[in-house]
């Protein structure tokens, strides 16, 4: 018994470290569209396109699973946002549209800082994905989100100017 409890602890050791490499940038990018496309989709026809193995008791659980990931990876840039409240406050209409936008994007934490935090929130969501659901799904939706497209994206590279515009246009709107 004891070298069974000390092969599946290493098993599950092993298991996490691969995780936790798993999880880049790209790879919290590739969650984000996926959580986001789901979203989308299921919010217009309400169905799980692209099913990665859900069934009808666990659907709820799982959109849920995705809104509450799709609100963390979204906290600074999502409608509700700093980011976005200042940029659609009336108030600021006298500035130039590149201003309103250039200040807005300053509400976000710095890119290095908004590149760990997108990482972090990534191996949670696969973290808690396996833990409630198993890895079997984790798997399989890690090869979902791989092909996974979305109008969103995150703001985790250096963006010009017509980029910031661009994305705070799309997340504000």
């Amino acid at each position: 018994m004891k070298k069974f409890t000390s092969l599946l602890l290493i098993t599950f050791s092993i298991y996490l470290n691969s995780l936790k490499a798993q999880s880049t940038i790209e790879d919290a990018e590739q969650s984000f569209n996926y959580i986001s496309s789901t979203l989308y989709t299921f919010q217009t026809t309400g169905r799980l396109v692209n099913n990665p193995g859900i069934d009808g008791a666990d659907l709820e659980a799982f959109i849920d699973l995705l809104r509450l990931y799709y609100d963390e990876f979204s906290r600074e840039f999502n409608r509700d946002s700093s980011m976005c409240q200042f940029y659609r406050d009336p108030e600021k209409g006298r500035m130039t549209i590149e201003q309103r936008a250039e200040i807005s994007f300053s509400f976000l934490r710095d890119l290095e800082n908004r590149i760990e935090r997108y990482i972090i929130v990534n191996a949670d969501f696969q973290n808690q994905l396996a833990d409630e659901f198993g890895t079997f799904l984790l798997d399989n939706v890690n090869k979902i989100k791989a092909e996974s497209i979305s109008n969103q994206r995150l703001p985790a590279s250096a963006f010009d100017e017509a980029a910031v515009i661009s994305f705070i246009d799309s997340s504000c709107t």
